[in-house]
This record gives structure tokens, C-alpha cells and sequence, in this order.
């Protein structure tokens, strides 16, 4: 299952989870298991010759781990013949995980999967069932190649007629190993709703209403044109929407009852699908720290960006309101530099891949929908600034099959010699770019090169890098010890960040999640 942040991947699984949960005497054995801490890993590899063996090892234990929950769950209280206590998983996960490898009790840490299969059928027997279905959810997110591989290479080998392995994983970043196929070893199905689709707009406001007070919704509901503009600039991701929403009312308790104070109107509207935009791009920038050797890519992709909004507003403007396009056409074949700019925007949720389209002589093109708060923000659907809410609102629902921009790789990314260049990471001596992956001396002053760590180098940004106002991050630094991401990871049970004032138990978990959520 792939898709984008915030597209609903999470709620998916956790749905299957618990709908699996409730059948008590049919369906599967179901494990859920949350890998967004992996790339703490990630050092182990740069340190150690065996790093993907301890990996592996932490895979093993964090999937017994839900294998516990899930007999907890299904209220199972018998003796479970497991090889591995659920103390001892916990315990090991958390060493692995802080790189404390010196203090592991080795006794069982030399795991297999057949260990591990052997242990899911014990618990599939305690439970009735026949089969199990393996729910891994962020799995393949960190941002390390080699994790990523041993992943794929687990998720192949794990996968039998009695145990079903389903993974969440992001769109463009994600590194299969060389013996895992598409198509063959697992069936892609994307989890990002398309804003083409007819049921769209129904979908939207439904979940809406769902998650909303019915005040809120009452009153939103009246500005149909707006809603419609707030629901497609969410672009398909659930989450952006709901935190568009939330910030154009404020709620209010009086004499214990809850009050509203709604502010829906066209400016705040704007408001928000401007900071809708720049969240998007906000992601797709992280890349740079993320994936360091793609610097180069993710600067000019930027400047690719610019151009696609340019093409789309140039198509539109002498077009009407009701056949606008959304959607960029690229004639193949795809440049390798620019397809790997277009997966970077699909993992940021700044464009959605939508097939293939044929023209005859004219050639295939592949289609790609354009985030539609760029569009909007950029005046790219209307090209006039005094446009019409109304007009807006019809332009982005209205959809015409034939209304689409075409062009061609060398338009919005000029061939360059040798194509767009790798980022080497630089040498820890002189600051000095080695010269490849593989190089073990710096060419410049000869010291020996050490393996670049992109956990490391995530968790040592400065706090301002979170998306916290200037004054909160400024009021944490100066009534604490905390100044970089590493020092609210390790803030066991965030005691130092309890310390700051107006920081309570709410926001010191909240700022937590942010910086966990800035390394997954």
C-alpha cells in the first residue's frame, strides 16, 4: 500500500487490524507492527560490518511484540510457547534501538524467520485461526537504502500460503531489494484518494462530518464553494484537510458548555490552501536532509516545479471555467533525472502519478495531477487574481478526460552533460565533497573517511527546524537543555520538556511527535 503522508495508510491497516480483531471465529490472525523508528537503526550500518543481521534481529522482535498485543487483543490468556518473552522484546528493541549493542543479552538474539513463522503458527493455533495476516505499517520509510533492501528481502522470504504480509510504504523513495518484483512478489495499491474521482467531494465532506462538531459542519456546510476549495486542495490527503478546517475556528467553553467561534470566510480560506502548499513543499525540501546525496535533485526539482505551474496556468488561461487542466502530460520516454523528481513529488504529495495516456502519432504521454493548492495558489486554474470563489470551486470540480497539458522531459528540465549530479557527503576533516560512496580517503588532506549517518545528521538540526512558532522554540532553549532534535528523543518520559513553561503533558507529547515524525 503506497501513498503520501497523512493519505490515510495508518488508518487503513489499523481498520483491517481491528475488523480481524472482532471476528472471533473466522479470518485471520491479525499482527500489526509500527516500524517509524527504524532509521535508528540506521547507525548500526555505518558502525558495524553486521548491521544488517542486527536489523533484521530488530524486525524479529518488534513483529513479537505485536504478536503479544494481538493475543492481548483477541483476549487470549493462555500460556504462550513463544520463543521470546514480551519483556525481553521490549528491553532488546529499546538497546537496539539507542545503539547500546555491548549491553544485549545474546542468549536469544540469533533469530530466524523460521523462528519466527514457527511462532506465528503457535499463536495462529491458540487463536483458531489457519492463517495470519502481517500488517507492517511505515515500513520502508527510513530513508536508508540498505534498511530498505533487507526489508523487502524479509517480506519476500516471509510470505507463505498461510501468512499474508501487507506493507505501508512511501511513493518515490522507496528502495526494493534485487529480488523483490512488483507484480510478482506483491501487488501495489495506492491509498491516495483521487481528487478525479466522481465520489471525491462526497468522501471528503463525509469524513468531515465524522471528525467535526456538528456546529462546525453546519456552518461550513452553507459556504458549499469554499468547502469545495478546502477539500480540494487537500489534494487527496485527509489529514491536510482536517488541519485546514481546524485552524478557521476556535472552540470555546463557557459555563461548561462548548462554544465556536467560526471564521470561514474566503481570505482564511486562502490562508489555508496557501499553508497547505507550502507544507507540501515543506516535505518535499526535508528531502535534502533526508536524502543528502540527492541535494542536487531536490534544488532543481524546485525550479522543475515552477515550470509545470507555468505550463498548466498558460494551458488554462483562454480555456473556460468548466475545462481546466490539473494535470501535466509528459511525453516519454521520461528522462532518469526527471522521473526521479517526479517520484520525489509524489512521496511529498505535490503531484499524483495517473497512467499513461496514448495520442496516436502524437506518441504516449504519462500523466501526472499537479497538487491543486499550488494551482490555486499560484493562479493557475484562474488566472486572474480577482477571481470568483464560485469560479474556482467549478474549475476544480469539473473534470474534462481531454483537458491536460502536455509538453516533453526537455521543457521543464533542460538536458544537462551527464545528467543532474550526485551530492557526495563531505569529508569530516576539511569539509571537502569525497569524491564517490566508495572512496575511503579524502583526495584532499588523505584522512581516512568516515560512513555518513543520515540519522545522525537528522536528529543534530537544530529544534527550530520543527514546525513549532519562533517563540515556543526560543522559550524551550532558553528554560531547558534541550536544543537539538536528539535531545527531545532522548528526553525519557519528557521530563525536560515538562520543565519549560506552558509546555504541559499535551504539548511535550505532541513537540515528541514532531521530532519522531521529522526522522521517519
Amino acid at each position: 500500500m503506497t501513498g503520501p503522508r497523512g493519505c490515510g495508510k495508518t488508518t487503513l491497516m489499523l481498520k483491517a487490524y481491528n475488523s480481524l480483531c472482532k471476528k472471533s471465529s473466522s479470518g485471520a490472525f491479525p499482527i500489526y507492527v509500527n516500524f517509524k523508528s527504524s532509521l535508528r537503526l540506521e547507525p548500526i550500518y555505518r558502525s558495524k560490518a553486521n548491521g544488517g543481521f542486527w536489523f533484521s534481529q530488530w524486525m524479529y522482535l518488534k513483529i513479537y511484540e505485536g504478536i503479544y498485543k494481538s493475543l492481548n487483543d483477541l483476549k487470549i490468556n493462555e500460556k504462550t510457547p513463544l520463543r521470546i518473552t514480551l519483556d525481553y522484546a521490549k528491553k532488546v528493541i529499546s538497546q537496539l534501538e539507542l545503539g547500546e549493542l555491548d549491553k544485549i543479552d545474546k542468549e536469544h538474539i540469533d533469530l530466524s524467520t523460521y523462528d519466527l513463522e514457527e511462532n506465528i503458527n503457535q499463536a495462529m493455533m491458540l487463536a483458531g485461526k489457519s492463517r495470519a495476516v502481517l500488517l507492517l505499517d511505515d515500513a520502508a520509510h527510513a530513508f536508508s537504502p540498505d534498511q530498505q533492501r533487507d526489508f523487502f528481502e524479509f517480506f519476500r522470504k516471509i510470505k507463505s500460503r498461510s501468512l499474508s504480509p501487507k506493507a505501508a510504504i512511501y511513493p518515490g523513495v522507496t528502495n526494493f531489494s534485487p529480488t523483490f518484483n512488483i507484480g510478482h512478489d506483491a501487488e501495489e495499491v495506492n491509498a491516495w484518494l483521487n481528487p478525479e474521482d466522481e465520489h471525491y467531494f462526497t468522501f471528503m465532506t463525509s469524513m468531515l462530518s465524522r471528525r467535526l462538531p456538528k456546529d462546525v459542519i453546519d456552518k461550513i456546510s452553507n459556504e458549499s464553494s469554499l468547502l469545495k476549495i478546502m477539500c480540494y486542495a487537500s489534494f487527496g490527503i485527509p489529514r491536510t484537510l482536517l488541519n485546514m478546517v481546524r485552524n478557521v475556528y476556535i472552540e470555546e467553553t463557557v459555563e461548561g458548555n462548548s462554544t465556536y467561534k467560526i471564521k470561514f470566510t474566503r481570505k482564511n480560506v486562502l490562508s489555508q490552501v496557501k499553508l497547505s502548499n507550502k507544507s507540501a513543499f515543506d516535505i518535499y525540501s526535508s528531502l535534502k536532509q533526508k536524502l543528502p546525496t540527492y541535494k542536487s535533485y531536490v534544488e532543481e526539482g524546485g525550479a522543475v516545479f515552477s515550470r509545470i505551474v507555468d505550463l498548466i496556468k498558460t494551458y488554462n488561461k483562454d480555456k473556460s471555467v468548466e475545462r481546466k487542466s490539473i494535470t501535466i502530460a509528459i511525453k516519454k520516454e521520461l528522462s532518469s533525472d526527471l522521473k526521479k523528481i517526479l517520484g520525489f513529488y509524489q512521496y511529498a504529495g505535490l503531484a499524483s502519478h495517473k497512467g499513461q495516456i496514448s495520442r496516436g502519432e502524437k506518441g504516449v504521454f504519462e500523466l501526472y495531477i499537479i497538487n491543486l493548492a499550488a494551482l490555486i495558489e499560484n493562479n493557475a486554474l484562474i488566472t486572474t487574481k480577482s477571481f470568483k470563489t464560485d469560479d474556482i470551486a467549478t474549475a476544480l470540480d469539473s473534470r474534462n478526460a481531454h483537458e491536460f497539458t502536455r509538453t516533453q522531459s526537455e521543457n521543464i528540465l533542460p538536458e544537462k552533460e551527464g545528467g543532474l549530479k550526485l551530492s557526495m557527503p563531505p569529508c569530516q576533516n576539511c569539509g571537502t565533497e569525497r569524491s564517490s560512496e566508495e572512496a575511503r580517503f579524502c583526495s584532499n588532506c588523505g584522512a581516512p573517511l568516515k560512513a555518513s549517518s543520515i540519522y545522525e545528521t537528522l536528529i543534530s538540526k537544530d529544534i527550530e527546524v520543527l514546525p513549532l512558532t519562533e517563540s515556543r522554540v526560543q522559550t524551550i532553549k532558553c528554560n531547558s537543555s534541550i536544543k537539538y532534535i536528539r535531545d527531545i528523543l532522548h528526553d525519557i518520559g519528557h521530563t525536560e520538556l515538562r520543565s519549560v513553561p506552558q509546555v504541559g503533558t499535551y504539548w511535550a507529547s505532541r513537540i515528541y511527535g514532531l521530532a519522531e515524525e521529522y526522522i521517519s
